[in-house]
């Protein structure tokens, strides 16, 4: 039963197993360039304007695609037909009547699927951290939604929930389409939804308030309507900086000027406008994740993806016991 299992997952395997094996090649071949580019510049900023110039950044970009596209590619095409495709044609029905139980015939399937989806997204998720190192130690970004997602352990954790989900939809619905659009939906969802809305609050973020420095300021200007948006420096290198606001001295948001006079482009020079606002005493709300939590909301967040993976897979368990025939 293994080796039947095998020969129907050996192509999408060594499919995506290819792209894989090419990424690890391409990022083998290049880390010393990546190393000797900042060994000879003089300052982060000269390297990582030589990084964006050169192939590296478009390797940078692959590497990421390759770490984000594979959650939707291993339920869709792994997880979807995994067992839908046996429940559609009717070929389960062939096994179980070889005295072998649901049981042992689902989990060898995706133990199997499982073990190999592990296995590629950890390896491609290591050897992209560790060629992108010098990169990240410049740039300090791997916290932003976008790169935390390719790094660490979530990638694996993206995958193997969306493989459950794939499984899951495909035992639900028993027909293969529909069971890969339902997953293409779920995958797409949670990869957007989570890094943008649920992440910054595995952990309860940071939250201070500092005076607002109008010699450093990131935004100010006025609209059509009379409202001057004033916007603060707010310099934590390597934080993932999820709000900053304006506000006054009473907390509440700063809008506009009562005499918005001194702000508008009949004022003789912009120093009118800095005056009128910093004679306010605005502050900065700032909310942000420092970066030294890199790692604990890794873990958080691949154990909330593994947990709801584990929970799906329970239930595919007693949904094929409980209800398919």
């Amino acid at each position: 039963m293994t080796w039947m299992a095998w020969r129907q997952f050996r192509v999408q395997f060594q499919a995506l197993g290819a792209v894989v094996l090419l990424l690890l090649a391409a990022l083998a071949l290049t880390a010393s360039h990546i190393v000797d580019l900042r060994e000879v510049s003089n300052s982060a900023e000269t390297f990582l304007s030589q990084v964006r110039r050169g192939y590296a950044a478009n390797l940078y970009l692959a590497g990421s695609a390759v770490l984000m596209l594979p959650p939707v590619i291993v339920g869709v095409f792994w997880g979807a037909p995994l067992v839908a495709r046996e429940l559609e044609t009717g070929t389960h029905r062939l096994a179980w009547n070889q005295s072998i139980t649901r049981t042992r015939w689902f989990a060898v399937r995706l133990g199997g699927v499982a073990l190999a989806t592990a296995v590629l997204a950890g390896a491609a998720t290591v050897a992209f951290g560790w060629w992108a190192s010098p990169i990240d130690a410049v740039a300090l970004d791997r916290l932003q939604p976008v790169n935390f997602g390719a790094r660490g352990i979530v990638p694996v954790g993206y995958a193997l929930f969306a493989l459950a989900v794939g499984i899951t939809a495909g035992l639900l619905l028993r027909r293969t389409i529909p069971a890969m659009a339902v997953t293409v939906a779920v995958v797409a969802a949670v990869q957007v939804l989570l890094p943008f809305g649920l992440r910054q609050q595995l952990i309860p973020p940071v939250h201070t308030t500092v005076a607002l420095d109008m010699e450093n300021l990131a935004e100010m200007g006025m609209t059509s309507d009379g409202e001057v948006r004033v916007v603060g420096n707010f310099e934590f290198p390597g934080a993932w900086m999820i709000s900053n606001e304006t506000v006054k001295p009473d907390g509440t948001p700063f809008v506009r000027l009562d005499d918005p006079t001194p702000c508008t482009r009949a004022a003789d020079t912009p120093k009118a406008c800095e005056a009128a606002v910093g004679a306010l005493n605005l502050q900065q709300s700032v909310v942000y994740q420092p970066p030294n939590r890199f790692w604990p909301l890794q873990l958080a967040e691949t154990g909330l993806l593994l947990a709801v993976a584990g929970l799906l897979t329970l239930l595919s368990f007693w949904w094929l016991r409980r209800r398919v025939t």
